[in-house]
């Protein structure tokens, strides 16, 4: 295992931390990133030579005076404080460190000086550093939140990972992903990513097992070929999703200012992702939805055929153009398949059946029509995965309603990817929701996401 990898281990899986810089003023850093600890398991050691005791924990003169390992050092310091204190670092054996200060790169010739500093000093200490001029990182499954980012909503455990230049950003995939119900692993905000950059943080997430899926927000990087090589290596085990900004003369401009990022050639880029075997997306929330996917439905695609199935058309008719206008395609059923259906809804007339397959309202009124249909469509040769779409049953004793453990069932033994969308409010999650996504089928409310996600997994079908 390289040094990098070490040190983000000890990082990722900290035993102990110490908050230099730490503040019993709760405005300040200091006391903000002592609070985003309080769930943290391991040992906290704050770090001010002001302060004798902040709360109930002890307060240290100088890291080097902490009688213990420590495995992370959180530096709430302004950037002229920096280079002395991974000095410190270095002598009391500290593995690995987050900077939260701006002052760098981000500012010019004399930033980018300082910065270059910086990493010649983590460097020779053999320190992982995440920033300078970013939020932090963080560890869901292990409750660790190395930031000054209090979470208003307590993030789902899981196994998605993200890497964003931008703390904002990372701020808005932990909201994004709390209400889609996203369950997460870790994250960091690499910011002006002095020794840490994305090719190493994708490498370290490839070997992470409790990593399944690993999501990029990107400005821009000095390493280009490097990730573009480390997502390579990685996509064959583990899919790599990737929103990219700064393809605009305005956010490039932006990038650069923000954290110090030439935002490069888009085209290039994009080429580059893909021919790496990156899925890039458009926005937060496909990424979102895409891992979404990815992580809860274990089977791969193997083609880009899609059945729509449904007893309301007019949704299906909105996922199915979504689909199609995103690379997917909708093959009509083969002459077996209408054969079945035609014989469960059994109607006075021939019903022609088509893709979308319309169950019509029997496929509503009796899941047993819809429970079979499904079964022999998710089992056809002509399809590569399959989209449900199904208006819910919120009322109690008058029957109707989606079959989900039968769809679960025969999902499993097609071993294709199936996504379902239950027409429900947003307030309101619907009944089957849970045993769905449970039995790897994941579900969305509505039609355009879901079409759109699951187009986005089906581009992995050209990548094998």
């Amino acid at each position: 295992m390289s040094w990098k990898n070490e040190s983000l281990d000890k990082l990722f899986n900290a035993e102990s931390i110490a908050v230099i810089g730490a503040s019993d003023k709760s405005e300040k850093l200091g006391a903000l990133t002592l609070k985003c600890l309080e769930e943290f398991k391991g040992r906290v050691f704050p770090v001010n030579p002001r302060l004798d005791k902040i709360g109930e924990l002890k307060c240290y003169p100088s890291i080097t005076e902490v009688n213990d390992q420590v495995d992370m050092a959180i530096i709430c310091l302004g950037a002229h404080h920096i280079i002395r204190t991974l000095e410190q670092c270095i002598d009391a054996g500290v593995r690995s460190a987050i900077i939260f200060s701006a002052g760098f790169k981000e500012l010019g010739p004399e930033g980018e000086k300082l910065q270059e500093k910086v990493k010649e000093t983590a460097d020779r200490g053999k320190i992982a550093v995440i920033g300078p001029n970013c939020l932090g990182a963080g560890n869901v499954r292990a409750d660790l939140n190395a930031t000054f980012f209090p979470h208003p909503v307590p993030p789902r455990k899981g196994k998605v990972s993200f890497v964003s230049q931008s703390g904002g950003v990372v701020s808005l995939l932990l909201y994004r992903s709390a209400d889609s119900n996203l369950g997460l692993s870790k994250f960091a905000s690499v910011g002006n990513r002095v020794n840490i950059d994305f090719h190493d943080l994708i490498r370290y997430y490839r070997d992470d097992p409790e990593t399944d899926v690993i999501g990029l927000f990107i400005e821009g990087t000095g390493h280009a070929r490097e990730m573009a090589e480390e997502i390579a290596k990685t996509t064959p085990d583990k899919p790599v999703v990737v929103f990219k900004v700064g393809k605009t003369p305005t956010s490039k401009q932006a990038a650069l200012s923000h954290t110090g990022s030439l935002a490069g050639n888009a085209d290039l880029y994009s080429a580059a992702i893909k021919q790496a075997g990156g899925l890039e997306v458009e926005s937060i929330q496909e990424m979102i939805d895409a891992a979404s996917v990815l992580s809860i439905c274990k089977a791969r695609p193997k083609g880009k055929r899609v059945a729509v199935i449904t007893h309301s058309l007019g949704i299906a008719l909105i996922a199915a153009q979504t689909l199609e206008l995103h690379g997917a395609e909708l093959p009509m059923p083969d002459n077996e398949t209408v054969e079945v259906v035609q014989g469960l809804l059994d109607m006075p007339v021939e019903i022609p059946v088509k893709n979308p397959i319309d169950l019509l309202a029997k496929g509503w009124a009796e899941p047993r029509v819809f429970a079979e249909a499904f079964k022999h469509v998710v089992q056809s040769d002509t399809y590569d995965a399959v989209l449900t779409v199904f208006s819910p049953n919120y009322q109690e004793g008058i029957g109707g309603g989606m079959p989900v453990d039968e769809v679960v069932s025969a999902a499993k033994k097609a071993d294709k990817p199936v996504v379902s969308v239950l027409n429900s409010p947003a307030d309101r999650k619907p009944p089957g929701r849970e045993e769905l996504e449970d039995g790897g089928i994941p579900f969305f409310a509505s039609p355009q996401r879901a079409g759109r996600a699951l187009a986005t997994v089906l581009r992995l079908a050209s990548k094998k």
